[in-house]
């Protein structure tokens, strides 16, 4: 065969000895289902994507038990994964749970016991819910203003926060 490197002189000139020597290698190989190399893969995926031909029961048969084996085993990792998550939550759950009884019970938290006169004072201190009634004197109008009267309860409750944090913190 001549170097392919080589520039190719007169494309339409005539086949070498060379050439149809190898030409008629690849003929047979290919017709040779046991022949392998890279040149003899090519011409096949050439010839099957040219014009392919229909698969055997068997082979047609095979794919599909191995592409639904795969489908059953992506099922059962995922439905493993789903369980681990689960039963990993449900043990946090149940530590946080444990966690809370002993802490509760150890004197870790003010749950059952009255509290110290500094927090009681910063709890009293603390603006208590209430109505929005002394927000508004007149009566609403039919129609409109809703958006004024919201505007006016939530600035309202912001100052309740605003204070009931710094009564919290102990600052007056």
């Amino acid at each position: 065969m001549s170097d392919p490197r080589r520039p190719i002189d007169d494309p339409d000139a005539p086949p070498s000895e060379e050439e149809l020597a190898a030409s008629s290698a690849l003929r047979d190989a290919l017709d040779d289902p046991s022949a392998t190399g890279a040149e003899v893969e090519l011409a096949r995926s050439l010839r099957s994507a040219w014009s392919p031909r229909d698969l055997a029961p068997e082979q047609h048969a095979d794919l599909v038990k191995e592409a639904v084996a795969r489908r059953d085993t992506v099922r059962r990792r995922r439905a493993t994964v789903v369980r681990v998550s689960f039963g990993a939550s449900a043990v946090v759950a149940l530590a946080a749970g444990v966690l809370l009884v002993v802490w509760n019970g150890s004197g870790g938290s003010m749950v059952g016991r009255p509290p110290s006169p500094d927090l009681a004072r910063s709890y009293a201190a603390v603006a208590v819910s209430r109505s929005t009634q002394p927000l508004f004197t007149d009566r609403f109008a039919p129609r409109g203003g809703e958006s004024g009267r919201i505007d006016r309860i939530a600035m309202a409750r912001a100052s309740d926060l605003r204070d009931n944090e710094f009564a919290k913190w102990g600052v007056r």
